[in-house]
């Protein structure tokens, strides 16, 4: 979509906000944008072939003081030297790398491209969440024991974030800058879309459940994967093998967001990991072939003790509390 020429304007002009700035760099690096920018230099060239020597214009682009004392050098050097088309000549073949060279700083000034990147950084320690709104709207839902890394500002062609855990992302949709989610190695590429990503570094796999949208996902071999809706990646970083599949229920994934717990014939072991970080406590194992022993459950209850006392009226197992938030699993 065409931007309205006076904002543009204003742009070259110094006198936007920093918002309109953002646009008119973003659409600056479009298709449409590109030959809107090729043809406004055009026009320079063929202004400045066309004027005499004794008769020079000012520039048609406004508040360009670059472009100016360009213009003024040329007048003084035109004093001392006999008039020519030769000057005019260089002043149309330089003039518009000037005005483009000047552009683009000003606009990587006020967008942020060059300068140096700022990262703030996300700690969730065990037994919270915390919600995350980025610079461009795009919201993440932080589960227990995660740390996201991400700019400030995100630059003018990509968004990149770093994910060390579980997130849920709701990225703002944006053609020209696509949403990268780095896994260490592995990464999510988006547009504009919600997913869930659980890649706790302690653990070997990674899941990435789609809910909405499109996602690429690129491996360490550069080996890519495209999920559709519905659809759920379980990528191994030791073996390499990735796993598409459709779970049958997809609220169950992230259900953690709203502080409930699902769990489909989970191994015990699992489910302690999970516990651990969503409410702080902590396990002893006595006899570890309980670890392996598969259960579903589904809870939304707020104290760990709960819980375990559900897991304990359908199991063989019992869980003796022996400190504050410390409790020892035994056989029955």
């Amino acid at each position: 979509m065409k931007i309205d020429e006076s904002v543009i304007d204003k742009v070259l002009d110094n006198k936007a906000a920093p918002e309109e700035a953002r646009r008119v760099a973003g659409w600056f690096v479009t298709e449409e944008g590109r030959k809107y920018l090729s043809g406004r230099l055009d026009r320079e060239m063929e202004e400045l072939a066309e004027e005499v020597p004794e008769d020079v214009r000012p520039p048609s682009i406004r508040g360009m003081k670059m472009k100016q004392r360009f213009m003024s050098e040329i007048k003084r050097e035109r004093e001392r030297r006999p008039a020519g088309r030769k000057w005019m000549w260089v002043a149309a073949v330089l003039l518009p790398f000037v005005f483009l060279s000047v552009s683009l700083l000003f606009l990587a000034n006020r967008t942020g491209i060059f300068s140096e990147t700022e990262y703030a950084e996300i700690n969730v320690p065990y037994g919270e969440q915390i919600r995350v709104v980025l610079q461009d709207g795009s919201i993440v839902h932080l589960n227990s024991d995660s740390r996201l890394r991400y700019p400030r500002q995100f630059g003018l062609f990509n968004r990149t974030v770093e994910l060390w855990g579980e997130g849920y992302f709701n990225v703002a949709r944006d053609e020209n800058r696509p949403f990268k989610v780095d896994l260490q190695g592995v990464e999510v590429r988006v547009t504009g879309t919600r997913f869930n990503v659980k890649a706790y570094a302690a653990e070997p796999n990674i899941w990435i459940t789609l809910d909405e949208g499109g996602i690429l996902f690129r491996d360490h071999n550069a080996k890519e994967y495209r999920l559709v809706p519905g659809e759920r990646a379980e990528y191994n970083r030791h073996s390499g093998k990735c796993l598409i599949s459709r779970p049958d229920n997809m609220e169950q994934i992230s259900a953690w967001r709203s502080n409930s717990l699902n769990f489909y014939l989970t191994p015990l072991n699992e489910i302690l990991k999970v516990m651990e970080r969503h409410y702080d406590v902590h396990f002893m194992v006595k006899d570890s072939t309980v670890l392996k022993n598969r259960f579903t459950l589904s809870t939304g209850k707020v104290n760990a003790s709960d819980v375990l006392y559900d897991l304990e009226t359908v199991s063989n197992i019992c869980f003796t509390e022996v400190g504050d938030g410390l409790f020892e699993v035994n056989s029955k």
